[in-house]
């Protein structure tokens, strides 16, 4: 019987060469892809954004570079007062990107809840709260002895939490209200009560030139359903010039 000397195994591609060791990634450690060896991370190719770097801030918590140079914090699922001031002054989500309004105009003072899943329609969901006092500004204007808040506030608190979960999404640019389908007011606010409830419900996000988000929206006061709104809709959009 003849016997062969045994082949020696080839590599199967280049890539072998230079593929690095698996490897658990931490917060603070550079997340990039590999030039040489042409795939990305799994960090990279889940977002529309491309390869990131997660980064240690100064204040101990992670923020995000990407390849467009965009830098906000990691994303989490609640977000105190302060937070959103910095959202407002455009230090969360990064310069040219998603903010809310300062106040007076910004409609409530936490979020208690965000996620990109569950909710109604298993597209995400988002809960914040406004504490309600006789100081509040609009109760002195809105109007004269018969204080109430102004139904346009509560729905325009609805476009500012829909822009803001397209920016804690990732998505790039400004954000703008595209309108909504139906409104229906059923109860007020007064000096009275204590606390409004704002929920909107993720119906679909559009990631394409327009990155658009659509949604339903519903306000509460102290546990009662009073304002529901049907298919807003906020765009993010990277110039207004044309807008």
């Amino acid at each position: 019987m003849v016997t062969y000397p045994a082949r020696e195994r080839l590599p199967r591609s280049r890539q072998d060469f230079h593929r690095p060791p698996r490897s658990r990634q931490l917060v603070g450690e550079r997340v990039a892809a590999p030039e040489r060896a042409g795939f990305h991370t799994r960090t990279a190719r889940h977002t529309p954004l491309g390869p990131r770097t997660l980064r240690a801030g100064s204040n101990g918590r992670a923020s995000i570079t990407t390849r467009m140079g965009r830098q906000s914090v990691l994303k989490r699922n609640e977000y105190s007062r302060d937070e959103l001031l910095q959202c407002a002054r455009g230090e969360l989500f990064g310069a040219g990107n998603a903010q809310l309004p300062l106040p007076p105009m910004l409609m409530f003072d936490r979020i208690t809840r965000i996620a990109d899943d569950g909710g109604a329609h298993g597209k995400g969901q988002i809960i914040a709260e406004l504490d309600i006092n006789p100081g509040l500004w609009f109760f002195d204007c809105h109007f004269v002895g018969d204080p109430v808040m102004p139904g346009c506030l509560g729905l325009d608190a609805m476009w500012q939490l829909l822009g803001f979960f397209l920016g804690w999404k990732g998505g790039p640019g400004r954000g703008r209200a595209l309108g909504v389908g139906e409104v229906k007011f059923s109860g007020q606010i007064t000096p009275k009560n204590s606390r409004v409830t704002y929920r909107i419900e993720l119906k679909r996000i559009i990631m394409r030139r327009l990155y658009m988000g659509i949604a339903d929206g519903y306000m509460e006061v102290d546990g009662r359903e009073i304002y529901t709104a049907s298919s807003l809709r906020v765009g993010l959009f990277t110039t207004t010039d044309t807008f």
